[in-house]
């Protein structure tokens, strides 16, 4: 199984861990036919959309593919990189929740080109940045190949609550794990996944015949922002971390001159 990694979810100590998943993750599963909500042929796209707009009742108002709630594991940025048997110690012994993996619950909504993530469904922004589906890979995590390996799997050995399955989410150099209450339901969010991929391919290659709606263009776009505005803060931060190392490097350099 593949191993769990870090990702930027921008979460804070605001968001409360979540110690069950309620029976709401079924009931909130909506599948809407984007084809089937009129779009004004005269609207004019919003090419300058705020991103403060794009909002979770904004994109539930536009027809989503799907939408529910989940659970998402947060992973801190050292866990990842631990040896299996210090990440079992530090899972099952009285260590500082901060340490280890935590499910944390999550409002998913599919639209367009793109999975977002909200704190919950009146969510202004979405949590970390919208994940591109045409590069997007989903598929059910089993809890059996960690056992057939005899290793240890924090996912799967720490499902929260009434939750049973886990789906697998990579995107972008990232993977992201949501825990479902049932087999049916994370099934249905890996095969939604996969047709908006294949959807979005056709469409990037003209072929497509099914009317895409201007919202979703609209928010398609503001994702996009988001997304570069994200990455370059990144950068600007891994940039000023280099610059950073190299000074203390040179500080503790010997120094060599005629007095050394």
């Amino acid at each position: 199984p593949t191993s769990p990694s870090a990702e930027d979810d921008d979460d804070t100590a605001a968001d409360q861990t979540l110690p069950t998943c309620n029976n709401s993750m079924s009931s909130e599963i909506r599948r809407r036919n984007p084809s089937s909500k009129s779009v004004p042929t005269d609207a004019s796209p919003m090419v300058n959309y705020d991103e403060a707009h794009l909002s979770a009742r904004a994109l539930m108002g536009a027809s989503p593919v799907l939408s529910g709630y989940a659970c998402k594991m947060h992973i801190p940025l050292f866990y990842a990189v631990l040896p299996s048997s210090i990440q079992w110690l530090l899972s099952t012994r009285c260590c500082p929740k901060s340490w280890s993996p935590q499910w944390k619950r999550r409002y998913l909504i599919a639209l367009g080109g793109y999975l977002y993530r909200f704190k919950d469904e009146n969510g202004s922004t979405p949590k970390g940045a919208p994940m591109p589906v045409d590069s997007m890979e989903a598929r059910l995590l089993s809890r059996d190949e960690a056992v057939a390996n005899g290793e240890f799997n924090i996912v799967t050995d720490h499902l929260p609550g009434d939750c049973t399955s886990v789906i697998e989410v990579c995107s972008g150099g990232k993977t992201q794990y949501f825990a479902m209450n049932s087999t049916e339901e994370a099934s249905t969010w890996v095969n939604s996944v996969r047709q908006m991929r294949q959807d979005c391919s056709t469409k990037n290659m003209g072929h497509s015949n099914i009317p895409y709606p201007k919202e979703w263009d609209a928010f398609d776009a503001s994702a996009k922002r988001i997304r570069e505005q994200k990455a370059r803060i990144r950068n600007k931060l891994e940039a000023i971390d280099r610059k950073e190392q190299e000074m203390q490097t040179l500080g503790s350099a010997p120094s060599v001159g005629y007095y050394s």
